[in-house]
């Protein structure tokens, strides 16, 4: 009987750890990928992915940027490098239904990932594209077609932000899963150390 309950009782305090992690981490947005549809409205990428809930694109230097928070393409250490049309080097068309974008007097060598986050109005979330590796210049039209977003027409752009990732260690968004996994595993091996000093 005792050698029941001390088995029973690490698998119970394993259970309580998990169910109380899993439910004490705050609701945390996340993004999916495009549809065919926009998936290749911007030239020159390799992913497009769109926010469940964003509409902001925020980068203010007293809260988290928007697009970590995110975690677009399962990166959330992006830095905020500026508005396409609106800062220096960041040359393009910044609003409208179509335009170009071009980064080359800008571009670090040391940029390892860089995206184009697009936002537009009401009744919208952010739309987000990983530019392929090298590529500093392309052209756009609004994601922010009917199908997706809804009303009667694609809806303007109202900016393009840049934001990048520099360096080779990545901060990639860990698996709910892996993590309750591991944990899970630490505690199985834990109380199985315990049987066995029990038993010498």
């Amino acid at each position: 009987m005792k050698s029941k309950l001390s088995t029973v009782l690490p698998l119970a305090a394993l259970a309580t750890v998990s169910m109380a992690l899993v439910t004490s981490v705050p609701a945390h947005a996340f993004t999916i990928g495009c549809p065919s549809s926009i998936a290749d409205n911007v030239t020159g990428t390799s992913g497009c992915q769109y926010s469940d809930s964003a509409n902001q694109d925020s980068v203010s230097p007293n809260r988290p940027l928007t697009v970590n928070q995110e975690g677009f393409f399962g990166i959330t250490n992006w830095s905020f490098g500026g508005k396409i049309g609106t800062n220096s080097g960041y040359a393009g068309t910044q609003s409208g239904q179509s335009g170009s974008w071009n980064l080359a007097s800008v571009f670090q060598s040391s940029w390892t990932d860089v995206m184009l986050i697009f936002k537009s109005g009401n009744g919208t979330t952010l739309v987000g594209y990983e530019l392929k590796d090298g590529v500093k210049a392309g052209n756009w039209t609004s994601p922010f077609e009917s199908s997706l977003f809804g009303g009667n027409n694609t809806k303007d752009v109202s900016h393009i932000s840049v934001y990048y990732r520099e360096g080779g260690n990545s901060a990639a968004v860990p698996e709910p899963a892996t993590i309750l996994g591991t944990m899970a595993a630490g505690s199985l091996l834990l109380g199985r150390k315990k049987l066995q000093r029990k038993a010498q």
